[in-house]
């Protein structure tokens, strides 16, 4: 069965999260607002962040969490509590002012992974970071930088590994997590004679372009459900990266997708070229996570 339409007119929907309440909270990037959507496709305006909300997810405390790029200045995260009042939580890192947060996810020690790319310019790409924060506002580091525009990020049903995705290079990595806030490392001063550490990763899969890798969800099975943008699917990758199955959508500019509805076997996928958001199912529940 086709994905269905449950509402349109967003300004490049992003960010979707599912509430407890049943309604479902989507980015609008190009709107600078969150916007609050019905079982029937009603929609009202949930909060103004400004700037450019990316990603969201919702905390164990009921207040919803975003990553907001900013739009033309430097990014930022933010908080918004259950009536829709917005505060600025982190803007910064170690005197460095962020460069355009873009996705999180929520662990379950009271803190989050967001990723923030680095710009493309005409001289090349500025290598994107990887960060951990506390939800209370009281610390933020930054954990890696190697990475060329990372932009979706999850973790594993077991928490001991963390997803990124890697839209320039369209590839989709895992990265061990040692405890929270803290990635495996290997020592790379054994030739170098420099104790710098270097952070383990394993390429899981590779999109085949022109897709970027955009945003992604995770089901009960540990599957990956990556929203492939340029390529109009969402591509499902069994946990060991391999390539499972597609679920095809009308718009190739599709960005994010999540689990919802009274079972978690409803998928929200959302369009950005098209403003719309589409619902299709899937044949287990998605993974419950800390918001829930």
């Amino acid at each position: 069965m086709a994905p269905q339409v449950l509402t349109d007119g967003l300004q490049f929907p992003e960010g979707p999260v599912w509430g407890p309440d049943g309604v479902l909270y989507v980015t609008e990037i190009g709107g600078g607002r969150i916007t609050a959507i019905a079982a029937d496709g009603a929609k009202r305006t949930f909060a103004d962040t400004g700037g450019a909300p990316n990603g969201a997810a919702l905390g164990p405390d009921g207040y919803l969490y975003v990553t907001n790029n900013g739009g033309r200045g430097p990014g930022y995260v933010q908080r918004i509590d259950p009536h829709g009042k917005v505060e600025k939580l982190y803007e910064q890192c170690d005197g460095q002012p962020f460069q355009g947060p873009n996705d999180l996810v929520m662990d379950a020690h009271g803190g989050f992974y967001f990723t923030d790319p680095g710009p493309l310019t005409r001289e090349g790409a500025k290598f994107g970071h990887l960060y951990y924060a506390l939800r209370d506002g009281s610390a933020v580091k930054r954990m890696q930088y190697l990475f060329l525009l990372p932009n979706g990020i999850a973790l594993t049903p077991d928490e001991k590994t963390l997803i990124v995705l890697e839209s320039l290079t369209s590839r989709v990595w895992a990265i061990p997590i040692e405890s929270p806030g803290v990635l495996g490392q290997v020592d790379a001063g054994a030739r170098s004679g420099s104790p710098r550490s270097w952070p383990i990763s394993a390429l899981l899969a590779t999109i085949p372009q022109p897709a970027a890798p955009d945003g992604m969800c995770v089901d009960l099975a540990g599957n990956l459900l990556i929203s492939a943008h340029n390529a109009g699917v969402v591509s499902v990758h069994a946990p060991d990266g391999t390539a499972l199955s597609q679920i095809t959508v009308e718009d190739r500019r599709l960005t994010n997708c999540c689990f919802g509805g009274s079972d978690m076997q409803t998928l929200y996928i959302t369009e950005s070229g098209l403003g719309r958001v589409v619902t299709a199912r899937w044949e287990r529940p998605g993974l419950p996570l800390h918001d829930h």
